[in-house]
């Protein structure tokens, strides 16, 4: 097993979704669109964010995330592109100044990790309600990774191959952030 591209995801995605629903299945494809630079600058600017790592902005422009998700992990809800949903959780958590002074942002939800953004090394991490931000644990070295993980993840877990997706993540991520991605297969 390997690391799925970003196409290959789309497409183990389409091709697992094949005669469901196309309401349902439009809201779980990640589908190529452009947004506008300009609402990145509008993410910045409301979430008070100096330095926003270049490979993140590319990803997040390219693709829509608002209503996406892997597995148990929420992107958005309810939103066009996604960068609201990421205003509004980041604005909504109740910790989000200690979060903007350690320079991090929510990217993702769910359980039982909360998936955070180091704004200016692109690094991801995550925490869950017995975390703080001083005990996080590394899962990704930038967002393609983490977004390339878990979309092989999703895979292995369609396909019964989640031992070998463990094992996969083990040596890219040379054993760092597997309770994550044991967690995130059921795999423990």
């Amino acid at each position: 097993m390997k690391l799925l591209t970003l196409n290959e995801i789309i497409l183990t995605i389409v091709e697992e979704t094949k005669g469901l629903d196309p309401e349902f299945i439009e809201e779980i494809i990640l589908k190529k669109v452009d947004i506008p630079s300009t609402e990145i600058v509008r993410l910045k600017e409301e979430l008070r964010i100096d330095v926003l790592n270049q490979n993140f902005i590319n990803i997040i422009l390219k693709y829509s995330w608002g209503n996406f998700c892997f597995l148990t992990y929420q992107f958005g809800y309810n939103d066009t592109y996604g960068i609201n949903w990421l205003i509004q959780r980041n604005l909504e958590y109740e910790d989000y100044s200690t979060l903007n002074e350690a320079g991090f942002i929510i990217i993702a939800n769910g359980d039982p990790y909360t998936i955070l953004l180091e704004c200016a090394s692109g690094r991801i991490y995550t925490i869950d309600s017995e975390t703080e931000i001083e005990e996080r644990m590394l899962i990704a070295e930038n967002f393609e990774q983490l977004v390339r993980g878990m979309g092989t993840g999703q895979y292995a877990c369609w396909c019964k191959r989640e031992t070998e997706f463990i094992q996969l993540m083990e040596h890219i991520t040379k054993g760092i952030g597997m309770p994550f991605w044991h967690s995130l297969v059921g795999f423990y």
